[in-house]
């Protein structure tokens, strides 16, 4: 006769309250998930420059596109300035020759509403941009504070909200997924690293923590110090708040300085 297997009840017990309290945890994580993108969805925007590539050969126009995070109701935005310049990848001796500049910028708003902006700063080493709209963009628009009390440092596998914007083929919709902190490096400088099969998606896009605080956005990291055969050079990695913040006063104090010293009949061209 086949004998029949029999499992003590406090085993089928344990596994009922366990499978119970994953389902909680998983169902917390989307609610407050859900919530967060509701409040920071439309600070994601989308930003199209007019990109002048000058060689020894001549010049050639070309034009990029990628998401940026509006951070002051002024109309100030962070990006990773690799999303529209790729000489950051690009080898050193070669970089010498390829100068790539930024001849007009602007924002592009999910009602396809285009504002005219100006590079106010540039960081290569943290891969940030730091624009600045030239008119005044929709109160209705949410804006990430960079604030002391608003930003985040996670833990290793703590689970973010990423939030990216689709292009005009998907009526530039905003999207989220949730990703956990694969590491955390401290050396030359604090960063952290997700899932890489989600790369294109990280870079220049916000994270947030499930506490609804920011955490900091997708850049690249390029060490052109070394070279191999095997091994890349590059990784895409989230640059922390608490990074970002400084950049942004920076830019503020400039385009404050800039506005100051400029002349009353000097017309402001983009910054390059």
């Amino acid at each position: 006769m086949k004998s029949i297997k029999s499992y003590p009840i406090f085993t089928l017990v344990f596994s009922f309250i366990y499978v119970s309290a994953v389902n909680i945890l998983a169902d917390e994580i989307s609610e407050s998930g859900r919530k967060i993108f509701q409040q920071y969805a439309s600070s994601v925007i989308t930003v199209r420059a007019n990109l002048l590539i000058i060689t020894s050969d001549g010049e050639e126009e070309t034009v990029g596109q990628c998401t940026a995070v509006l951070v002051k109701p002024t109309g100030m935005a962070i990006l990773a300035l690799s999303a529209l310049d790729p000489s950051i990848l690009i080898d050193q001796e070669l970089r010498n020759t390829i100068n790539i500049r930024i001849a007009s910028i602007k924002m592009i708003l999910k009602d396809e509403k285009e504002i005219p902006a100006e590079v106010l700063l540039q960081d290569k080493e943290r891969d940030v941009m730091v624009i600045q709209a030239k008119e005044s963009i929709p109160e209705d628009l949410a804006k990430v504070s960079l604030e002391k009390d608003d930003i985040a440092a996670p833990q290793l596998l703590d689970p973010l909200l990423l939030i990216m914007q689709h292009g005009k083929v998907a009526r530039r919709s905003h999207s989220a997924t949730i990703l956990r902190v694969e590491s955390i490096i401290d050396k030359p400088f604090l960063f952290y690293t997700l899932s890489q099969s989600r790369s294109f998606d990280i870079l220049s896009s916000p994270l947030f923590s499930m506490e609804g605080k920011f955490v900091g956005m997708g850049t690249l990291r390029v060490v052109q110090e070394w070279k191999d055969e095997v091994e890349t050079n590059s990784l895409i990695i989230v640059l922390p708040a608490e990074q970002i913040a400084p950049l942004v006063k920076e830019a503020i104090d400039l385009k404050q300085g800039e506005t100051t010293n400029k002349p009353e009949t000097t017309e402001t061209k983009p910054s390059i």
